[in-house]
């Protein structure tokens, strides 16, 4: 690359980016979201980075990864270059967050059981008790993870089996606001710390 251009010339030529997902290296895997710019247009998008069968990152109230060929490129490719890379960095401690909690699950499979005869979940939003326990099925995988259901407010988050399942803060899960579907904000998918009450801060 010609090294008389500025930072700003040589960001213009890119047409992909690459943000690793946190976390995954020091558990025996490796991962990314791939931000990628239009091949006939000036947007970008925030992708999973397949070759065949490309999902891209969508904001809102059933957000999530979405096909491409699904929701069509103009929806895919909507972000400016700055827009999607903040976004994928959200997007990058979202996926963290799973992987951990799919470690959890894998790590203590009979979890969800036991913690159905042993303890009351409160809602970490509402702080109504009784919270109802169900499997969200990982995606691609023939795993699951550890879920709960507030039945006022309809709150959904992981159960986390290294957290009190008994926690009014993070509702058993660990990592308050997280969930099987994450936690939405205006701003998109925001990362949350692990709670006090979580095995490894005690």
């Amino acid at each position: 690359m010609d090294s008389t251009l500025t930072v700003e010339q040589q960001l213009a030529l890119a047409v992909e980016f690459r943000v690793p997902i946190p976390q995954l290296a020091p558990v025996g895997g490796y991962g990314e979201v791939v931000v990628r710019r239009d091949e006939t247009g000036t947007g970008w998008a925030v992708t999973d980075g397949a070759l065949v069968g490309l999902r891209a990152w969508v904001e809102g109230e059933d957000g999530g990864w979405r096909p491409v060929s699904d929701i069509g490129r103009a929806a895919a490719y909507r972000h400016t270059r700055e827009d999607a890379l903040a976004l994928a960095h959200r997007v990058a401690e979202y996926e963290a967050i799973t992987h951990q909690v799919l470690l959890g699950v894998i790590a203590d499979p009979l979890g969800h059981a036991i913690r159905t005869r042993q303890y009351v979940i409160t809602c970490p939003r509402c702080q109504t008790q009784g919270a109802e326990e169900y499997g969200e099925p990982s995606r691609d995988t023939d795993d699951y993870a550890d879920c709960a259901r507030c039945r006022s407010c309809g709150l959904e988050w992981a159960l986390d089996p290294g957290a009190d399942a008994s926690c009014a803060t993070c509702g058993g899960s660990g990592i308050p606001g997280a969930g099987p579907i994450g936690r939405r904000t205006p701003n998109g998918w925001e990362p949350a710390q692990w709670c006090e009450c979580h095995e490894s801060r005690r």
